[in-house]
C-alpha cells in the first residue's frame, strides 16, 4: 500500500523549505538601494510562506516550492543589479498591486449589492440593551428623586416598584428591566465600598491581637511608650465599625422609605385599576342601581 507522507511532517520537506525561505529572505535584503520597494519583497516572501505552511497537497507542495526557486532566482538577478532581473520584478509587483486593487474593489462591490441581512431577536435585544446603556450612562438633569413618589397622576397603566436588595447589603427600587446603567454604578460603588470596610475590618482585627502581645511582652520587661501598640489600631477598628454601622442604618431608613413608595402605588395602582373596571362595564350594567331607585 503507498505510504502517505504529509510534507509538513517530513524532516527533509522542512528542511528544503526553511533553507529556501532562509534564501529568499537574504537575497530580499540585498536587493540595490535604488530599488523603491524591497520592504514589500521581503513582507511579501514572509506572507506567502506563511499562508502556504499547512499545504499536505504532494502537486501543490510541489508548485509552491518551484514557484520559490523561480522567485530566488529571479531576487538573484535583481541583487546583482542586471536590469533585466529589477525590471522583471518591478513588473510582477506593479501587476500583484493591480491585482489586490481589483479584487478589493470587486469585493467592496459585491458587498455593496448584497441586501442587509436583517437582525435576529436575540441581535436585537442585545443591540437594544447596548443603546439603553449608553443613554442611562448618566443620570438625566430632570430626573425626579425615587422617594418623591408615588406619583398622583401617571400615563396610561401604573407600574408599581419592586423593592430589591443587592447582596442583602443595598436596598434599591427596581422600577422596569433593564436596569439604567448609571444606578447599577451607584449600587456597585456602594457594594465596594462596604466591602473594603469589611476587609480593612477583618484585617485591623488581626492586627489588634498581635498588638495586644507587644503590649503584654512591653510590660514583662518593663518598657514604657507613650502611646501603646493598641491605641491607634484600636481607633482605626472602631472608626471602620462605626462606619459601616452608619451606613446600614442609612440603608434600612432608605428600605423602609421605598417599602412606603411600594406600598402607595399599590394603592393607587389597585385604584385605578378599580376605575378602568368600572369605565369598562356596559351602560345598562352602570344604569340598573338607577333604575331601581326610581322603581322604589
Amino acid at each position: 500500500m503507498h505510504r502517505v507522507v504529509v510534507p509538513k511532517r517530513s524532516g527533509v520537506h522542512r528542511f528544503a523549505s526553511l533553507a529556501l525561505y532562509r534564501a529568499l529572505l537574504r537575497q530580499s535584503a540585498r536587493l540595490p538601494s535604488t530599488f523603491p520597494e524591497s520592504r514589500t519583497v521581503n513582507h511579501l516572501v514572509k506572507h506567502k510562506f506563511h499562508k502556504y505552511k499547512n499545504l499536505q497537497s504532494p502537486s501543490q507542495t510541489a508548485n509552491a516550492l518551484k514557484a520559490g526557486y523561480e522567485a530566488l532566482d529571479l531576487l538573484y538577478s535583481a541583487s546583482q543589479g542586471k536590469s533585466e532581473g529589477i525590471t522583471r520584478l518591478s513588473e510582477l509587483l506593479s501587476a500583484g498591486r493591480t491585482l489586490r486593487l481589483r479584487n478589493s474593489s470587486e469585493q467592496r462591490a459585491l458587498t455593496k449589492a448584497q441586501p442587509v441581512k436583517p437582525l435576529s431577536k436575540k441581535e436585537k435585544k442585545k443591540e437594544a440593551n447596548r443603546q439603553h446603556q449608553q443613554a442611562t450612562a448618566l443620570r438625566h438633569p430632570n430626573t425626579t428623586p425615587i422617594l418623591s413618589r408615588p406619583r398622583p397622576v401617571v400615563s396610561g397603566q401604573r407600574r408599581v416598584p419592586v423593592l430589591v436588595s443587592a447582596r442583602g447589603d443595598v436596598p434599591f427600587l427596581r422600577i422596569k428591566k433593564p436596569q439604567p446603567k448609571n444606578l447599577s454604578g451607584v449600587i456597585r460603588s456602594k457594594l465596594d465600598n462596604r466591602w473594603n470596610r469589611i476587609v480593612r475590618r477583618d484585617r485591623l482585627e488581626a492586627e489588634l491581637v498581635v498588638a495586644r502581645d507587644e503590649d503584654h511582652w512591653d510590660s514583662l520587661t518593663g518598657q514604657s511608650e507613650p502611646e501603646s501598640w493598641t491605641t491607634e489600631i484600636r481607633n482605626a477598628y472602631n472608626e471602620v465599625i462605626q462606619k459601616i454601622r452608619e451606613s446600614d442604618k442609612k440603608n434600612r431608613l432608605l428600605a423602609e422609605a421605598m417599602w412606603k413608595v411600594v406600598l402607595a402605588e399599590r394603592e393607587l395602582a389597585a385604584k385605578e385599576e378599580k376605575q378602568r373596571a368600572l369605565g369598562k362595564k356596559p351602560r345598562s350594567e352602570q344604569s340598573e342601581p338607577a333604575d331601581e331607585t326610581q322603581k322604589s
